[in-house]
């Protein structure tokens, strides 16, 4: 009923892993044929265009952008672990069936990265989240895929209801 792409670790290593075990094939297969999706962490930024950890790889090129590393610009961390709000877009839903963005907005969810998803289309970017100066996509939705730069297995109860409704929604 869901694909999930989760991740924590290398874009490159992962890239690498997914074409070696032939396992892009069936990602790629899934986001052609619509398939319910999630994207979480790395999994949502190995579906953009590339990114440049470790120089520059190829992504499955499912969001147009590209994949950045905190390191160049004014931020409080550039690794950033811990707790971080997401400002949602109120005009875009998250979900269809429900409007629950707003039990969401006053809730913290918990980020692990280094790099940020730089989106081309901002018509996708559903919810944006900041670190210093730099404003980044946290959730972006496109079509039955669902993508977050956070982890919301380890949000407490706003990570758990997201994901109950991503279940229940796409």
């Amino acid at each position: 009923d869901l694909v999930v792409l989760p991740g924590v670790g290398a874009f490159h290593e992962a890239m690498k892993i997914l074409k070696d075990t032939k396992l892009l094939n069936t990602v790629e297969q899934a986001l052609e044929k619509k398939k319910n999706f999630l994207g979480i962490c790395l999994g949502l930024q190995l579906l953009f265009d590339e990114s440049e950890e470790f120089g520059i790889t190829k992504g499955i090129s499912f969001f147009k952008g590209k994949i950045e590393s905190f390191k160049k610009y004014k931020v409080e961390k550039e690794t950033f672990i811990g707790w971080n709000k997401v400002k949602f877009d109120n005009k875009k839903k998250l979900f269809e069936n429900k409007s629950i963005e707003n039990n969401f907005s006053e809730s913290a969810f918990y980020f692990v990265h280094s790099y940020f998803a730089k989106s081309l289309v901002k018509e996708i970017e559903v919810g944006m989240s900041t670190n210093g100066n730099v404003h980044f996509s946290s959730i972006i939705k496109k079509d039955n895929v669902l993508a977050c730069q956070f982890h919301p297995e380890k949000s407490g109860k706003a990570g758990l209801q997201l994901l109950k409704n991503v279940y229940i929604d796409l």
